[in-house]
């Protein structure tokens, strides 16, 4: 019961309508498999947006893929906000903004997309990474992961990423 208590309260809903994170343009080829690491039954991936390197949650609760605004000038993106979108969390309710269109892939591939990602406060899940000594830039959504057909393998730590072409 402990265990379902906690991943709820990390998984976002969105309120209104999602933000689809596509690509703006992609080099990929299919399938592709990256390696994740769990803390606290939490999946984290490593990737690199704009060039920096950065750690992102794989949430298959969220329906948005989210960048933390406040780390913006950290990893060079803007943010404003489109329409009147809000999310509710662990933490309460929000504003959900959209991002400048950033460059993204993850560690350990190849492929580099450029992407325009949803952007909130994620200060609140910070913290509580925080007592583990993890940090995150975002949260890799079900968005992200239903439009490469992704498949988690729990038993290999692994994710397989299947991109649709372009």
């Amino acid at each position: 019961m402990q265990k379902i208590t906690y991943i709820s309260a990390l998984s976002f809903i969105v309120i209104s309508c999602s933000f689809q994170p596509q690509p703006i343009n992609s080099k990929a080829s299919n399938p592709l498999s990256i390696n994740f690491e769990v803390h606290h039954n939490i999946l984290i991936v490593e990737a690199y947006v704009n060039d920096k390197w950065a750690k992102f949650i794989v949430d298959t609760g969220a329906s948005t893929s989210i960048l933390d605004f406040n780390q913006f000038k950290k990893y060079d993106f803007t943010y404003h906000r489109e329409l009147a979108y809000g999310l509710t969390s662990f933490g309460g309710k929000s504003a959900l903004m959209k991002t400048s269109p950033v460059t993204f892939h993850l560690k350990g591939l190849e492929s580099i997309a450029v992407y325009r990602f949803s952007a909130s406060d994620l200060s609140g899940m910070n913290r509580i990474l925080a007592k583990d000594n993890q940090k995150v830039l975002g949260i890799l959504g079900s968005d992200f992961l239903l439009n490469h057909r992704a498949i988690i393998d729990y038993s290999q730590n692994k994710i397989v990423l299947n991109y649709l072409s372009q």
